[in-house]
């Protein structure tokens, strides 16, 4: 080494940045060897090598750290080191040989060359030559391990590694931890630590303790826990919501446990809205219900008082002419009072009886208008008085059923005449059931009632509900 004396300073000094560069740059290749997955034996052997590698290195830099010891002293002594120096060639002559016998890796004999210099006979022999011989080695073994780090990182980017797989975890916005069966945690995400430290206020060693710390472990202020379908979730004081599983899993016929949260906070507002929003739909039914209940019975009311008016007008019409044949002194004999008496019963009948159609329908849509509900009536009904009253009952039964069941708030009644058949279409604009219906008394009367005649019935699913009734019996 004693040949470094006759150098220049600047020279010198180039040597000992290359050789800190040197190890800092096998260091980082080292350590990227040691990510790389899977662990074949073939990489087990690499990484090996880069390690024995890296510790020739730093035996280069202690033999040169004592030429330039001997350097500033004046005292000239052996390099020294010998041990050092014949145990790293050992290693990496080993590992390079068993390298190519076994993975057939022969790019790598060429290092036997450069870290022969190690050897103390080598220095012996080469005396003025070796500074340079040392010089070269340097350089070749930075540029090699700065090449081949590149090389790694790029195969980093493309394989399967610890960081790539840590990285990828930390990237997802769900919790996760890994931890073998007895609650060693193997790996957990930034996530995951996150939640543990908010809800826990400290770093946990064991998943299975932290997880019945999360199901029965007293909460900080802020924080309450619910049960959803079998799984725990947890409120946190940022107003978020996140809910925890805890699963099994076997690898290679070993158990691990993952434990996981996932962020429901925009789901569970839903949940919470859709369930008010359910209440107050219950709550608007039973309104419309008791209303027309009340309707009904104002209906019922109508008609009655109709009935007495018109009882009152036929029997008051008769008991005037009664009167006044009295207070005239006429003769009351039994053809008068016969002729006052017929046809009194059969009127009061027609009274009773159910009002016109078009009257009833009218009456209808009078109704509903009281309680903000619209019914358009277009077309004409069936001159056939059977089939004009059952559509009437139809029309009927589906306008309070689009309001009780489907909030409607707009009603289209469409009567007219095909061909030898009566056609009625009631269309509405509330609510269309999510699944297929399930026909109730309603639509089952209504086809009860078209049943005699031949008629057809049809519930349409569309943007709007819509019912459609199809009677055979000539033009309207």
């Amino acid at each position: 080494m004693t040949g470094f004396f006759v150098w220049p300073d600047a020279v010198r000094y180039l040597l000992i940045l290359l050789l800190a560069f040197s190890v800092l740059s096998q260091t980082i290749l080292t350590i990227l060897s040691f990510l790389r997955y899977p662990r074949k034996f073939s990489l087990i052997l690499e990484n090996f090598l880069e390690s024995f590698v890296l510790f020739g290195i730093v035996v280069f830099t202690l033999m040169y750290g004592q030429m330039i010891h001997s350097f500033f002293t004046m005292i000239i002594v052996p390099t020294g080191y010998e041990i050092l120096r014949i145990a790293s060639f050992s290693l990496i002559t080993l590992t390079i040989l068993l390298a190519a016998l076994m993975v057939k890796n022969f790019y790598s004999l060429a290092l036997i060359l450069l870290f022969m210099l190690l050897l103390p006979p080598f220095e012996l022999i080469l005396t003025r030559s070796f500074p340079y011989l040392f010089f070269a080695a340097i350089l070749i073994l930075l540029a090699r391990s700065i090449i081949i780090s590149f090389r790694r990182l790029k195969e980093m980017r493309g394989t399967i590694t610890a960081s790539s797989i840590k990285n990828t975890i930390d990237s997802i916005h769900t919790a996760v931890l890994f931890s073998e069966s007895d609650g060693l945690i193997l790996l957990m995400n930034e996530q995951m630590l996150y939640l543990m430290n908010v809800i826990s206020g400290k770093l946990q060693r064991n998943a299975k303790e932290f997880y019945q710390f999360l199901t029965a472990g007293e909460l900080g202020p802020g924080m309450h826990r619910e049960e959803f379908e079998g799984q725990l979730v947890l409120y946190l004081p940022d107003a978020t919501a996140w809910i925890f599983s805890l699963s099994k899993l076997e690898i290679k016929a070993k158990d691990y446990f993952q434990l996981a949260a996932t962020d429901i906070t925009r789901q569970w507002k839903l949940t919470v809205e859709l369930q008010r929003r359910e209440a107050e739909l219950k709550l608007k039914s039973e309104q419309l219900r008791e209303s027309i209940d009340q309707l009904q019975a104002l209906s019922g009311e109508k008609v009655v008082k109709k009935a007495k008016l018109r009882a009152h007008e036929v029997l008051g019409q008769r008991l005037s002419l009664l009167l006044r044949s009295i207070r005239s002194g006429d003769t009351l004999g039994h053809d008068l009072l016969q002729s006052l008496a017929q046809g009194i019963i059969e009127e009061l009948k027609r009274v009773q009886s159910r009002p016109d159609p078009k009257e009833e329908l009218a009456g209808l849509k009078q109704a509903f208008a009281s309680i903000g509900v619209s019914i358009k009536l277009e077309g004409e009904l069936p001159a056939d008085q059977e089939i004009s009253r059952i559509f009437t009952d139809i029309i009927k039964e589906g306008v309070t059923n689009a309001v009780r069941h489907g909030f409607a708030t707009d009603i289209s009644v469409k009567t007219g005449g095909e061909g030898d058949r009566h056609n009625l279409t009631i269309t509405n604009n509330g609510d269309v059931p999510s699944c297929p219906i399930t026909e109730g008394g309603g639509i089952g009367a209504m086809r009860n009632m078209l049943e005699p005649y031949g008629g057809e019935l049809d519930v349409i699913l569309d943007q709007s509900f819509v019912l459609t009734i199809q009677v055979p019996g000539g033009r309207m």
